[in-house]
């Protein structure tokens, strides 16, 4: 193993969809301090220092929070020679809302969970992760949960790329610091016109600034299937997300709640498939993220009825099964629908058929309760389920 490499993590912005409100902000943003083992201490010593001198409190966060922009100027001025860099990820909660229909901490933060985790397992060989895990810092405890089930540690309870226990408050601080100063020039609640001079400051601390969503508007899927018999699989993903797509184009400026709805489940579909395009959303996941910036609630009865049939009426490609929903990457998950529908309309039709042959014997062959034009197609169903026995 090569020298340790820390990442000291916090977060900036809240949780919320509803921008309507002044107070929610527009990006979630996560910095990453990354340190070397052998600059960890000469590090900490001399941001003990600045907040002796600068600050003079036992928290930095003061200089953000009265929008002092003067006072950053200094502080960034000294923090520039530092040795650490800054790896982030800004995320814009907008496009996040409007590209997945995203309302909800619980998908919001299952996407970062995934999309953090994987970016930096890749980037990174070895990382040893500190987090800031204060009460409101949601993310961040449910990041750490997140990595803690895919680490490995080795036998001497070290992962290579995980969290090991080890702090640095002061550290933790910086990351605090930056993830505030990018806020200046992405979030509009905390926009400042001095951003572009702060980051010419620390131009050469900064490692990456990863902007989210990636735009995959015209990705159409590079979806790799282990199914090598199908040859039919690409076709089905392609023509599930075209149909998505142009059901979105067409309906983007309807006003109605109900179409809006739709449009919200559509764009959850196109998300979940971006991260697990084999896995189903639970109908109530779905529910709690439709539900999150709503104040009428909509019921699961409802959502199947008024959402998804009507999509289905509407022609898109929608699978499903006990599991929940999906759009298709394959036969197999067309088939989970034809099987899922078959179990309910099945017992149904024989339902009708047996309650129209007893009015049949009662009414000595005169009464057809499938004789009205609009039931002809369930007849010459029922009747053909007849000749097969």
């Amino acid at each position: 193993m090569g020298e340790i490499q820390y990442a000291f993590m916090d977060e900036f912005g809240d949780y919320r969809f509803d921008f309507d409100k002044s107070d929610v902000s527009t990006h979630f943003i996560i910095v990453s301090i990354l340190v070397k083992d052998a600059n960890k201490e000469m590090l900490e010593q001399e941001m003990e220092k600045i907040r002796q001198k600068y600050v003079q409190t036992d928290v930095m966060n003061s200089y953000l929070s009265n929008n002092n922009d003067n006072q950053i100027f200094q502080l960034l001025n000294v923090l520039k020679d530092l040795p650490f860099s800054v790896y982030a990820y800004v995320i814009d909660k907008r496009k996040i809302r409007e590209d997945f229909g995203i309302m909800d901490k619980t998908p919001f933060i299952k996407y970062l969970n995934r999309t953090v985790y994987n970016d930096l397992n890749r980037t990174f060989e070895q990382l040893d992760l500190v987090a800031d895990e204060q009460e409101t810092k949601l993310f961040m405890r449910e990041f750490k949960n997140y990595i803690k089930t895919k680490s490995f540690p080795d036998l001497f309870n070290y992962s290579t790329f995980g969290f090991n226990n080890s702090q640095s408050n002061l550290l933790l601080q910086l990351a605090n610091l930056i993830a505030g100063t990018l806020a200046k020039g992405y979030d509009q609640t905390h926009h400042s016109d001095h951003y572009r001079s702060f980051m010419q400051i620390i131009r050469n601390k900064i490692a990456a600034i990863n902007l989210l969503p990636l735009d995959y508007k015209n990705f159409l899927f590079d979806y790799k299937t282990e199914n090598y018999d199908s040859r039919y699989d690409k076709v089905i993903i392609k023509q599930a997300v075209n149909l998505t797509y142009q059901y979105i184009e067409n309906q983007r400026k309807r006003e109605e709640e109900e179409e809006k709805l739709r449009l919200d489940f559509l764009k959850f579909l196109l998300f979940n498939l971006k991260e697990n395009p084999d896995e189903y959303v639970y109908t109530q996941e779905i529910l709690d993220n439709l539900n999150a910036i709503r104040d009428i609630k909509i019921s699961q009865h409802y959502f199947r009825s008024n959402i998804v049939s009507k999509l289905r009426d509407s022609g898109l490609l929608i699978a499903s099964s006990n599991k929940g929903y999906k759009l298709p990457v394959c036969l197999n998950d067309l088939y989970d629908f034809v099987n899922l529908s078959s179990l309910k309309i099945h017992p149904m039709i024989q339902r009708i058929s047996k309650c129209r042959d007893q009015v049949l014997i009662a009414t000595n062959n005169e009464v057809d309760i499938l004789e009205q034009k609009e039931y002809e197609y369930l007849k010459r169903v029922i009747d053909l389920e007849k000749l097969r026995i």
